[in-house]
C-alpha cells in the first residue's frame, strides 16, 4: 500500500516542488530532499536591570533596559533512513555552559525523542558582551559574576529547551543546500602581533589573516527556504563596555535583519541563525582602538551586522548552491585536559608534551587593547619574566598563589590566577566536550573555545586529512556546548597576547584538541563510538543562588507621562518620551514587551514594533529619592521603512504591591503623526 501511494505522489511532488519559487536556490530535484527540517525560535532575555554583563568582565556594566532582546534559534534535522537527530541552537549569550547543555538534553530525551544526546545537541553561544551574567555554575572566583540567578538559568534552559522542542515538532520533508560567500569589511585580525609569529610559510598558505568566509546552509521545504544557519567569526564587541542596555550586537542585528526582511517577503517564520565561529582574534572594532566602522557603537553593531547579512543574503539567493546528500553523523568526548598527554605527532617538538591546569595570565587582566584593554597595570605580552612582586603579592591574598609546577607547565605565561589549583574545587572546569558532526559531506568541528583564526586551520587540516574526499565544506562551531576561554597556536601563544594569556592549560592545547579530533574523525570514520572520558563534576547541588534583584513591593504606582512626545514627526526623526514607571525585573520574565510602537489603523491601535525591535531602546533610570517614581525612557528612531501615519509608544509592565499581588499598568504616551 505505502509503495503503491508514493507512486501515485511522487509524480505530483515533484511537479510541485519544480514549479515552486522561493528566494535564493536553484529548481530543486526531489531527489535532493532526503532529509527532514525544522526551526524555531524561542525568547531567553535576561534581567533587563541591575546584573553585570557577561564579556568585559567589567563590574560597573550592569543593565538599564533594552536595545534587542535575546534569542534561541534552534534547526532540529533528522535522516529519515537511520531515524538520527541533530540539534543546533544558537543562542544570544556570552556562552553556554555545559550545565545547560546537559539539562536540556535530559529534558529533550525524556520528552521530546530518546535519541537526543550530548553528540547531537550542538549549543552555539553568538558570544554577546551586552547581555546579563549569572548562569553559570562556576561562580567561585569568576571574573564575569560571583552570582548565580536560578530564575534566569531557567529561563535559558526552557528557552533552548523549547525552541528544539518546536523545531522538532515542525519537521517535514527538506533539502539542505550549503553554499559560501566573502564577507568584507566584517572584522579584522585584532592581534597580528602573535598571528605573525606563526610560520611563514604557513601565513602563506592564506591570502588573509582573518578567516573571511561565511559558509551557510539554507533549509528548503516544499514551502520554500523557511530558514538558515551560517559560521562566521567575528567578535560580537560592536557594543562597548560603555553600553548598559541589553543586546544581542552585531549578530543580533543580521538575525533580526534576515528575519525582518524575509517577513516584509511573506515569510513570517523564517529563522536566520548566525553562529559563533573562529572569532578569537576577529574584532568588528575596525580602527583597532574600541570604535568604528559607524560613528557611535549603535551605527557600528549596525554595519557590522549588516555586512554579514549581506554575505548570508548572497548566498541564499545564489542559483548554484549544492544540495548536501544524505547522511548524519556525529561523536563527542570530554577530554581531561590537565591529566592528557599530547603525542610527540601532535605535539610538534619531538617528544610528548602535556596540557596544564587552568590559568589565567597577566594578559588576560590586560584585556584586549583592541576592545578598550582592560586592568592599567597590565598590558598584552607580560610574560612571566616580566612579573611584577607586588601583583603576585596581591594575586596570591586575593586567591592564591600557583605552584611552581604549574608555572613551569603554562611558561611563557605570567600566571595570574591558578583557577585549576583552588580548594576544594577547581574554579573553572577542567574537563572540557569536544565534538564532531557531519551532515552529508559537510563536517562541523565542535569546540567550546574561542579559537584563533590560524588555530581553527589546522583543526580543520586535521579533520579533513582524516576525512578525506567523505567531506567537501568544513566548518568550525565554536563557543558550543561550553565555555573555556581561547585556544591559539603555540606560536601565538608564546607572544602572550591577551588571547594567549585566555589560553587556559598552556602552549600545547591546540596540539591536544588536533589529536583529539584526528581521533573522532577516525571513529566517525570507521562509525565507532567514542571513548567518552570522564564526565564534569555535577556543581548543581552546592552552588548557591541568587533572587533577581529590584524586586520591590510598593503600596501604590500612579503610571503617568513625565516629558511627553511632540504632536508630530518627520521620517528619520526620533521619537522620545519619558514616564513613570517601576524597575521592570519585578515583571520578570513575564513581561513580553515593555515597549510598543502601535499605529491607528481605524478606531484600533496595531503594535508596528516591541522591544525586540531594532529601532526602539528604553532606559531605566531609578530614582535616587523614594518618594519620587523611577523613569523609563522610551525611544523610537524612525527610518524610511516607516509607513506616514498616527503612532503612539506605549510603555507596558506591573507592579508588586504589599501583599505580593501582581499589579499591571500601561502607559500611553501622546499620539502623534508621522510624515
Amino acid at each position: 500500500m505505502k509503495k503503491f501511494s508514493l507512486a501515485i505522489i511522487l509524480p505530483f511532488l515533484f511537479l510541485f516542488f519544480s514549479g515552486s519559487t522561493f528566494s535564493g536556490t536553484a529548481k530543486p530535484q526531489i531527489k535532493d530532499f532526503n532529509f527532514e527540517a525544522g526551526m524555531s525560535k524561542v525568547d531567553i532575555t535576561g534581567p533587563p536591570t541591575g546584573i553585570m554583563f557577561w564579556g568585559y568582565a567589567q563590574e560597573g556594566q550592569k543593565g538599564e533596559g533594552i536595545h534587542l532582546r535575546q534569542f534561541a534559534r534552534a534547526l532540529v534535522i533528522k535522516d529519515p533512513k537511520t531515524g538520527k537527530v541533530l540539534a543546533y541552537v544558537t543562542a544570544e549569550l556570552g556562552g553556554v555552559p555545559h550545565e545547560i547543555q546537559r539539562d536540556v538534553v535530559a529534558r529533550l530525551k525524556k520528552e521530546v525523542d530518546p535519541n537526543f544526546n550530548l553528540a547531537n545537541v550542538l549549543l552555539n553561544a553568538s558570544h554577546t558582551h551586552s547581555a546579563p551574567a549569572g548562569f553559570f555554575h562556576y561562580i567561585q572566583n569568576s571574573i564575569y559574576t560571583t552570582k548565580f540567578f536560578p530564575e534566569y538559568y531557567s529561563v535559558i534552559t526552557n528557552g533552548i529547551f523549547q525552541a528544539i522542542k518546536e523545531a522538532y515538532s515542525k519537521k517535514e520533508i527538506a533539502q539542505l543546500l550549503i553554499g559560501s560567500a566573502i564577507v568584507e569589511g566584517a572584522g579584522v585580525n585584532r592581534s597580528l602581533a602573535a598571528y605573525q609569529a606563526n610560520p611563514k610559510e604557513e601565513r602563506d598558505k592564506y591570502n588573509s589573516d582573518t578567516d573571511k568566509t561565511m559558509i551557510q546552509i539554507s533549509v528548503n521545504t516544499r514551502r520554500g527556504v523557511i530558514g538558515i544557519v551560517n559560521w562566521f567569526g567575528v567578535h560580537t564587541t560592536s557594543m562597548t563596555f560603555d553600553n548598559h542596555l541589553v543586546s544581542t550586537d552585531n549578530k543580533g542585528y543580521a538575525s533580526y535583519l534576515s528575519e525582518f526582511e524575509a517577513a516584509k517577503r511573506g515569510q513570517k517564520d523564517f529563522i536566520a541563525i548566525f553562529a559563533q565561529a573562529n572569532e578569537g582574534d576577529v574584532t568588528p572594532n575596525l580602527n583597532l582602538n574600541n570604535t568604528g566602522p559607524g560613528k557611535d557603537m549603535f551605527e557600528s553593531t549596525k554595519i557590522i551586522g549588516e555586512r554579514q547579512y549581506l554575505a548570508s543574503s548572497k548566498i541564499l539567493n545564489d542559483e548554484n548552491l549544492r544540495a548536501l546528500p544524505s547522511g548524519l553523523n556525529y561523536t563527542q568526548s570530554f577530554i581531561d585536559m590537565p591529566n592528557s598527554i599530547v603525542r610527540k605527532e601532535f605535539s610538534e617538538t619531538g617528544k610528548d608534551e602535556r596540557t596544564c591546569l587552568s590559568a589565567y595570565g597577566y594578559a588576560l587582566a590586560a584585556g584586549s587593547t583592541e576592545e578598550g584593554g582592560g586592568h592599567w597595570l597590565f598590558h598584552e605580552g607580560m610574560k612571566d619574566e616580566d612579573r611584577k612582586f607586588y601583583i603576585d603579592w596581591l594575586a596570591a591574598r586575593l586567591l592564591q598563589a600557583p605552584s611552581d609546577d604549574l608555572r613551569v607547565c603554562q611558561k611563557p605565561k605570567a600566571i595570574l590566577f591558578p583557577m585549576g589549583e583552588t580548594k576544594p574545587d577547581p574554579s573553572l572546569s577542567q574537563i572540557l566536550p569536544l565534538g564532531l558532526a557531519t551532515i552529508g559531506d559537510f563536517a562541523l568541528i565542535v569546540s567550546p573555545n574561542e579559537v584563533t583564526t590560524m588555530s581553527s586551520r589546522r583543526m580543520k587540516e586535521t579533520v579533513k586529512k582524516v576525512l578525506g574526499s567523505k567531506i567537501k565544506d568544513i566548518a568550525l562551531s565554536g563557543l558550543t556546548n561550553d565555555f573555556a576561554g581561547y585556544i591559539t597556536t603555540k606560536e601565538e601563544y608564546s607572544t602572550q597576547q591577551y588571547e594567549g594569556g585566555h589560553t587556559l592549560h598552556g602552549p600545547f592545547s591546540l596540539d591536544l584538541f588536533r589529536q583529539e579530533y584526528d581521533r573522532l574523525a577516525n571513529d566517525l570514520l570507521q562509525n565507532k563510538t567514542s571513548n567518552q572520558g570522564p564526565s564534569p563534576k555535577d556543581l548543581s547541588s552546592t552552588v548557591v543562588g541568587t533572587d533577581v534583584p529590584n524586586r520591590d513591593k510598593i503600596s501604590s504606582f500612579e503610571p503617568n507621562i513625565k516629558t511627553p512626545n511632540r504632536s508630530v514627526a518627520k521620517i528619520g526623526e526620533t521619537v522620545s518620551c519619558e514616564v513613570s514607571s517601576v524597575n521592570p525585573n519585578i515583571s520578570y520574565p513575564k513581561q513580553k514587551s515593555y515597549f510598543d510602537v502601535e499605529k491607528k489603523e481605524g478606531d484600533k491601535w496595531i503594535t508596528a514594533y516591541t522591544d525586540s525591535s531594532w529601532a526602539t531602546k528604553f532606559y531605566y533610570k531609578r530614582s535616587f529619592l523614594p518618594l519620587f517614581d523611577d523613569k523609563i525612557r522610551l525611544v523610537w528612531e524612525t527610518d524610511k521603512n516607516d509607513v506616514p501615519g498616527v503612532y503612539r509608544l506605549k510603555h507596558s509592565s506591573f507592579y508588586l504591591n504589599k501583599e505580593g499581588k501582581e499589579v499591571p499598568f500601561s502607559i500611553d504616551c501622546p499620539e502623534f503623526e508621522l510624515k
